[in-house]
């Protein structure tokens, strides 16, 4: 059974005014009792039997417990010492009111047992929270350091994948650098050829001119000769000069075989020029990577060269040579083009568009010099043919 503050107060004072002519000592226990009971009837159970079973005081030593009470009382902060056997009600309220301090003591150490003990549960609460989330960020460390393993890695692949690629680039561009320069000693090389055969072929057009200019110096007096030796009715005319017939026709022989020597010689100079224009064709195809072109084997099983076999014989597979030869040069023309625009795409490719443009400009060169020897070769023939009849007439006379 409990009591409030101000009933207890009441209830106190009134037993204790009530049992003034009793024994003060009965009236601290019942004092006691009450503040026992005004926490719990379980705790009023416990005290009484401790009581009984362990007395502080008893008849005997009442006046040292009484002492020891007072020495604690001010010991602790608690009000003047108290008189425990007097019969005054003043000394009685002091004693109630001792009392009642520390029932307030006992209350408010048991209130802040209880909040120590709520505080002390959530602050475990909150270190369970705490571990939880220490753990939480334990594993998340432990996976950011295995991405960061794995990020490593990879990254240390890349570079290495990198290095590679760049030392790749690096052997790529020397060996470019290599290509450039050998394609530009090809090029002065053909270059320098090319003006060296430009002057072979101005040479031998001064050449060609002068011999046209003989021949045609040459029929004309043979037409002179030829209108003496006939006159009407078949008759021979008169010489005035001193000579007789044999030197004269010695001389006219003379003259023939001197001019088909020259002409020989002139015909194995334009065949020498053929084949080597035909040779230089070749090269040039072969320079600039087309396959090795073999050389136009003649009807004797490659003993003779078809450039020296007659014309007659040899001019098919002359002009299907030629002909071929113009059409890869052609192709190798449409290549140089198509990979002068692929060349542009790239900012480091300009040095080889500049060499395919001259390579262009080459090949251009070329085909117009191989048409204008064909051109001016094939009417030569023709006029060689053309000189067959003089000759002929000429052997008739021989005769």
């Amino acid at each position: 059974m409990s009591f409030t503050a101000p009933e207890f107060d009441h209830r106190v004072t009134t037993s204790s005014l009530s049992l003034t002519h009793e024994s003060p000592i009965l009236s601290l226990r019942l004092i006691v009792f009450a503040s026992s009971s005004s926490s719990s009837s379980s705790s009023s159970a416990v005290w009484f039997q401790h009581d009984r079973e362990h007395s502080f005081a008893d008849v005997d030593n009442l006046e040292h417990c009484v002492k020891y009470l007072n020495q604690s009382l001010v010991t602790y902060g608690f009000s003047a010492s108290l008189d425990l056997f007097a019969t005054d009600p003043v000394s009685i309220a002091r004693t109630c009111n001792c009392i009642y301090a520390l029932i307030q003591q006992r209350q408010r150490d048991v209130e802040f047992r209880e909040s120590t003990n709520d505080q002390r549960q959530r602050l475990l609460s909150d270190m369970a929270r705490v571990e939880a989330k220490v753990e939480r960020l334990e594993n998340q460390l432990q996976s950011k350091e295995r991405e960061l393993g794995s990020v490593t890695r990879t990254e240390a692949k890349n570079t290495a994948a990198l290095k590679a690629q760049n030392e790749k680039l690096q052997k790529e561009r020397d060996e470019f650098q290599r290509m450039v320069i050998a394609n530009q000693q090809v090029k002065t090389q053909q270059l320098h050829e090319t003006k060296k055969k430009e002057k072979e072929y101005i040479k031998l057009q001064e050449r060609l001119n002068q011999v046209l200019m003989e021949k045609k110096k040459e029929t004309r007096s043979g037409m002179e000769i030829m209108n003496l030796l006939q006159k009407e009715g078949r008759q021979r005319g008169t010489w005035t000069g001193k000579k007789t017939d044999s030197d004269f026709y010695k001389r006219i022989v003379d003259a023939y075989e001197a001019k088909n020597q020259e002409l020989m010689a002139e015909n194995t100079d334009l065949r020498a020029l053929l084949r080597s224009t035909q040779g230089d064709m070749r090269s040039f195809l072969n320079a600039n990577g087309r396959t090795s072109l073999n050389p136009s084997q003649s009807p004797l099983g490659g003993k003779t060269d078809v450039f020296d076999l007659p014309f007659r014989m040899a001019r098919g597979r002359i002009e299907d040579s030629l002909r071929s030869k113009m059409v890869s040069i052609k192709e190798r023309m449409g290549q140089l083009v198509d990979a002068q625009k692929e060349v542009t795409i790239t900012s480091e490719a300009s040095e080889r568009e500049l060499e395919l443009e001259a390579q262009l400009v080459e090949a251009r060169s070329i085909i117009q010099e191989q048409e204008s020897i064909m051109s001016k070769h094939l009417p030569k023939t023709d006029r060689r043919r053309n000189s067959a009849t003089p000759s002929q007439s000429l052997s008739g006379l021989r005769g």
